[in-house]
């Protein structure tokens, strides 16, 4: 086979074809085969050229959709107002939303979930603990535990419901979502309004097209 002369165009048509694949039959029922026959013309080495493997191309769209907000150019005038405004995008975010709901059996895997809990400790947690420090500074937080509170909050809403989100009936998520409304707001940090909770519950009924 002749060399691809336009490596980039062939990745974002693999893509293209991925994506559109996760979202009709769901990662798990799509096989790299699957991919290879939406393409027409390459073959399974071209795409393992691009890609080490089908989880790798999810990644890559999770990564890719755009929409996940930059935890350091966020909106809002005081650090309270941009965490508000991080959940908001993140509620918002319906396409990064629906290629990771396509995954959701794999993603539910053992060995993903400890990957994930170690990239919100790591990764997440520590940007997060910025934006409630600021808001400390700023007046608009009131807590003198903002390590404990980005923890929290990233371990509620990723781990806690993320991950659960395919098993869970509207009923469960209300019932879940209303009880970490209340604790926040026992904690004297109520970050998650009613408008930020109906945000919650339209996106669920939408990945679960209901």
């Amino acid at each position: 086979m002749a060399r691809n002369k336009y490596p980039e165009e062939t990745r974002k048509k693999i893509l293209e074809v991925a994506e559109k694949l996760f979202l009709e039959k769901g990662y798990d029922g799509t096989s790299i085969q699957d991919i290879v026959d939406g393409l027409g013309n390459m073959t399974k080495g071209v795409i393992y050229h691009h890609f080490k493997s089908k989880f790798a191309i999810l990644e890559t769209l999770m990564d890719e959709t755009g929409e996940q907000p930059m935890l350091n150019d966020l909106k809002g005038d005081n650090g309270f107002e941009k965490l508000q405004n991080t959940l908001r995008d993140a509620f918002h975010a319906y396409r990064q939303q629906s290629i990771g709901y396509s995954a959701a059996v794999t993603l539910r895997s053992p060995r993903i979930l400890g990957e994930q809990y170690l990239q919100v400790f790591e990764e997440l947690v520590p940007e997060v603990e910025k934006i409630v420090q600021e808001g400390i500074d700023d007046g608009s937080i009131q807590t003198e535990y903002p390590k404990e509170i980005s923890e929290l909050l990233m371990l509620t809403l990723n781990l806690w419901i993320g991950f659960q989100i395919s098993v869970l009936s509207l009923e469960e998520l209300k019932r879940k979502t209303k009880f970490i409304q209340k604790m926040f707001e026992g904690l004297g940090v109520p970050l998650l309004s009613d408008e930020l909770v109906k945000d919650a519950f339209h996106l669920f009924s939408m990945l679960k097209k209901e």
